[in-house]
């Protein structure tokens, strides 16, 4: 078993994932893989990532490396807060992914000043954007949907599910399903 890798494209990639099915744990398995491949992540979430679930899948990697992992508090006027990051990742150098996580409320509509803020992040990137949001219940053949992913612009829809109770997921890309099991050291594949 490898550890899964994505391929960066400077794409944008809307994450739907049920509740407590690893969608975190994705990111910063990415934030990992961009900060090993020499480059700066930007990570902006209402709560930093869980320490110790960080500390796992990050123990491999060198302690200044880690210093290139960049978290802001995605907090107040969510507009102004866009800005910020959009600001952030121009000025830093380096910055091959920007990770939105827990953006939106966990049901219901994506509110627009959300989808707005979103969008205008996607339109100024040269980066890897990841939003990650828990997805909603789907009446189509797959069992979640991406909330709001008609008005976000992003390239890409990608769901995160847990098929049993274990520890394996799926990850669907482009109607491609990807069987991953969650370590303590992150995604395998």
């Amino acid at each position: 078993m490898d550890i899964w890798k994505y391929d960066f494209s400077d794409s944008s990639i809307l994450l739907a994932v049920e509740g407590s099915c690893g969608g975190t744990s994705l990111g910063i398995q990415m934030a990992r893989q961009a900060i090993i491949e020499g480059n700066r992540v930007l990570w902006a979430a209402p709560e930093l990532p869980d320490s110790t679930r960080f500390s796992q899948i990050f123990s491999d990697v060198d302690l200044s490396a880690s210093s290139r992992f960049h978290a802001m508090n995605l907090v107040g006027n969510f507009d102004q807060a866009i800005d910020t990051i959009i600001h952030t990742a121009n000025t830093l150098p380096g910055v091959s992914l920007v990770i939105l996580d827990d953006f939106s409320p966990n049901s219901g509509r994506v509110p627009k000043d959300v989808t707005s803020g979103v969008n205008k992040l996607i339109k100024s990137s040269n980066w890897t954007t990841l939003l990650i949001t828990k997805g909603g219940v789907s009446m189509g053949e797959e069992s979640l949907t991406a909330r709001g992913k008609s008005e976000i612009k992003s390239d890409e829809v990608w769901l995160l599910t847990r098929p049993d109770s274990g520890s394996k997921r799926t990850l669907s890309v482009s109607n491609q399903k990807v069987n991953l099991v969650l370590k303590e050291e992150g995604f395998f594949q």
